[in-house]
């Protein structure tokens, strides 16, 4: 993408050149010239772009992963994985790829010719829970998950140098957009479309912290699908749980179990 743009540059140069200096008729024949010289350039195998693509996935259990971090560690970019697990990221033969994701372990790739082949799996591994499981009230669990996904997404939130983010993917609402006539506004304003994605996502976090399946179970004693159409239909917003002291979000369950086993009792 470098060379493209400076070939570019080169050639409006060159046009600038022929437009002062030309007989009109011979400037109009370079300038044709030179444009077509510059496609076949481009389309060139060392000017083609080449992309890895695929799903980001958990080892044990094959769940699809979002807003897994990617890093291509040679070309400074970064990609998210989107709402489907899938990612796609700009990366040449011997880039080194870091897959990384709070609450897994980072697993890094070097890529090669067969994996942009098709679309190339990865499969994360969860870290083994080294703290107790966190209680309504407690937010030392879920602060230090926060503070590292903050860590983690600071090439989104503007923490130090921010390296170059990748072209907007098929189903991702909130994906990047970019081309080599790229400026730093419009980068910033991709930049903060994603930085809001995470601040939502960062939201859902919260409310399942408060208002967790596994407190939700203990209280109500529902379990399999009872327990996930209750957490579907029953779920608190977000300025619920920043408001509400532990006795309300008890309070909330409870009042909702009331009418979920009403509308159970009536089907």
């Amino acid at each position: 993408m470098r060379y493209t743009s400076n070939l570019i540059k080169a050639l409006i140069r060159v046009r600038c050149l022929f437009n002062g200096r030309m007989e009109p008729g011979y400037s109009l024949f370079c300038l044709r010239a030179s444009i077509v010289l510059g496609f076949m350039l481009v389309s060139c195998p060392g000017f083609a772009q080449h992309f890895l693509t695929g799903k980001v996935l958990r080892m044990d259990s094959k769940e699809i992963l979002v807003s897994v971090s990617i890093e291509n560690k040679t070309q400074r970019r970064h990609d998210l994985s989107d709402e489907r697990g899938t990612y796609r990221i700009q990366s040449l033969q011997g880039d080194v790829l870091i897959f990384s994701h709070v609450g897994y372990r980072s697993d890094t790739i070097v890529v090669d010719t067969s994996m942009q082949a098709g679309d190339y799996p990865v499969y994360m591994e969860p870290k083994a829970q080294t703290l107790k499981a966190v209680q309504v009230g407690s937010l030392s669990n879920y602060q230090l998950d926060s503070l590292a996904r903050r860590e983690e997404y600071s090439w989104v939130y503007g923490h130090g140098n921010p390296p170059r983010l990748e072209h907007k993917r098929t189903g991702d609402g909130v994906g990047i957009s970019l081309d080599i006539f790229r400026n730093a506004s419009k980068e910033d304003k991709d930049r903060e479309k994603l930085k809001k994605r995470l601040i939502r996502e960062e939201e859902e976090h919260y409310v399942d912290f408060r208002c967790s399946r596994e407190f939700v179970s203990r209280l109500t004693k529902l379990k399999g699908d009872s327990l996930q159409q209750f957490m579907m239909h029953f779920r608190p917003t977000y300025d619920y749980c920043r408001k509400a002291a532990n006795v309300d979000i008890l309070v909330f369950v409870n009042d909702s179990f009331k009418k979920f086993m009403k509308h159970e009792e009536q089907n």
